[in-house]
């Protein structure tokens, strides 16, 4: 199960780059890839984009210190490759752009080492994989614009943006699973408000009530609450931008991905 999403993958292992041919094999012979990234291939660039391909393939695939594979080179460049080559002390920050994509899988670094945010049961890369696999199959194309847009604003430290986009994101994607449940749109309401509110009350529904998700005409359900966070007014003293965009982030990702499950097995059950 994949650890790490393609957008940390390609982030991380461009920063190998840094090396030498000579080093580059070396590494390479090290973690038994030497035939995945070929000095045949010529370039670095070609070299490294076969390796990133690899790591995408094998999400599963073992390191010699056994580790997942692309955990154990991330690791390696964050703690040696980075530190080395681009003249970083133990006191200076990473890059935005590379501390940031880690966030969004669930990593932060702590003295060159990666450090997970999250229990391990929690495979943030392996949701998001899914979660635009099933964006992509029910061809929700606004809502996954505006989490792709969310991702790319979390990663350049943009946190305003980022958290106007996630909650775009979770109004399309609501919005996009009552017109495909609903089949016939002009029996929808117009807003996004009330289209919720229609997933709680259709027959059956999709927001379960029994479970706490959808309070009739109230405020007390757990995607009303949802909204409400990801809506919130005024400031939040002691809370980082950092960590709260990340927080949402993180929420937004796993809820997005659990109802997506849901409707997909709910429209599978019905074919």
């Amino acid at each position: 199960m994949a650890k790490f999403s393609r957008a940390t993958i390609v982030e991380t292992i461009s920063y190998l780059d840094a090396l030498t041919h000579a080093e580059l094999d070396r590494l390479l012979l090290k973690y038994d890839l030497e035939k995945v990234a070929s000095s045949k291939l010529g370039s670095k660039t070609a070299r490294l984009n076969a390796l990133m391909q690899h790591l995408f393939d094998h999400p599963d695939e073992k390191g010699p210190l056994g580790s997942d594979m692309a955990f154990e080179l991330i690791e390696y460049v964050v703690g040696r490759v980075y530190k080395r080559n681009y003249d970083i002390t133990m006191f200076e920050p990473y890059p935005e752009e590379l501390t940031n994509v880690l966030r969004q899988d669930g990593y932060t670094i702590e003295e060159g080492k990666l450090k997970s945010m999250l229990p391990e049961s929690i495979r943030l890369a392996e949701q998001s994989n899914q979660l635009d696999s099933l964006l992509s199959k029910y061809n929700f194309s606004t809502a996954r614009g505006h989490l792709e847009l969310a991702r790319n604003a979390h990663t350049r430290g943009e946190w305003a943006s980022a958290n106007a986009q996630l909650r775009s994101f979770v109004e399309a994607l609501f919005d996009s699973i009552a017109e495909k449940l609903a089949g016939d749109t002009a029996s929808i309401p117009s807003t996004s408000a009330l289209r919720r509110e229609f997933l709680a009350t259709m027959k059956p529904p999709f927001f379960l009530t029994n479970l706490n998700e959808w309070e009739i005409n109230g405020k007390g359900g757990f995607i009303q609450g949802l909204w409400r966070r990801l809506n919130p007014e005024g400031s939040h003293p002691g809370l980082s931008d950092e960590e709260d965009s990340t927080f949402r982030l993180h929420t937004v990702l796993l809820t997005a991905t659990h109802y997506l499950r849901r409707l997909d097995q709910r429209i599978r059950k019905n074919d």
